[in-house]
């Protein structure tokens, strides 16, 4: 096999990968934007894509099956951290890392339609901020709270009391339109058994990531509060969100240089510059 595919580092997105046979596919490590970047260019040929890149790819890529990653109610991993109510966000400089590229669009959307913030600036951890977005595992090691801030809000509870109940989807899976077909087809396969086999043995996804701060209780808890199969809730929802990001003024965080990590199915690898 010589496709290529992107594997999702956070302990959200194992479910796909533990069960995914080595031959499989070359899995290539990347958080959201730098994998959002590849596709584009042509390094990847599927994966987990954050759902407002999706939208910019437009029909550059084809959903592939119906999984996904999508929150039934909070998201705890994804986490805004300010010293202010939501409210009183007007004209503050927030700091969001170079992973992010749905959840940046999120608070975006939600700036504008819920907390009514204008006068945002975005800035990098490294420059002078009043609040900070974090997502996935360094999200989860933070969950009880960041020192410098006095708040901290899940960006997964404030889309569900926005839209009256709707779960968000930050990724689903899908191939670049110019990928080979066969492969294409072959790997879904694949994907779709291992992740039959990930969903049903949690107990050994969350065993295998010790390097969380939690305990197993709580990274299965963390777990059974995603879906991971598109339905008519998660359809309804990506049709708000997108209708919502459209709205908004075009921005996109701007593409940073990273380092990718060449794995196995296991998660076990060598770093290789890109």
């Amino acid at each position: 096999m010589t496709i290529k595919v992107g594997r999702m580092p956070y302990l959200n997105s194992d479910v796909f990968y533990r069960a995914l046979p080595e031959d499989a596919a070359g899995l290539i490590a990347l958080p959201p934007r730098a994998m959002a970047n590849a596709l584009r260019e042509g390094d990847l040929d599927a994966g987990p894509l954050p759902l407002a890149e999706i939208i910019r790819l437009g029909d550059e890529v084809v959903q592939l099956g119906d999984l996904c990653v999508a929150t039934t109610k909070t998201a705890v991993s994804i986490l805004l951290f300010t010293n202010s109510p939501l409210t009183d966000l007007s004209g503050a400089r927030i700091a969001i890392t170079g992973h992010t590229a749905t959840s940046v669009q999120l608070m975006r959307v939600l700036m504008a339609e819920k907390w009514s913030v204008t006068g945002v600036e975005l800035v990098t951890p490294e420059d002078p901020h009043d609040a900070l977005l974090l997502i996935g595992d360094p999200a989860l090691q933070a969950r009880h709270g960041l020192p410098g801030f006095q708040y901290k809000f899940d960006l997964g509870l404030e889309w569900f009391n926005h839209t009256g109940g709707l779960p968000f989807v930050f990724a689903y899976w899908v191939a670049r339109r110019l990928a080979n077909p066969s492969e294409i087809a072959i790997f879904e396969r694949h994907l779709n058994r291992a992740f039959e086999m990930g969903i049903s043995n949690l107990d050994a996804i969350v065993a295998g990531r010790s390097e969380l701060d939690m305990t197993n209780d709580e990274k299965l808890a963390y777990l059974r509060g995603f879906s991971y199969r598109i339905g008519d809730p998660e359809r309804a929802s990506m049709d708000r969100f997108r209708a919502s990001f459209m709205n908004l003024p075009d921005w996109s965080p701007p593409r940073a240089t990273h380092k990718t990590l060449e794995v196995d199915a296991a998660g076990v690898g060598s770093e290789a510059s890109a």
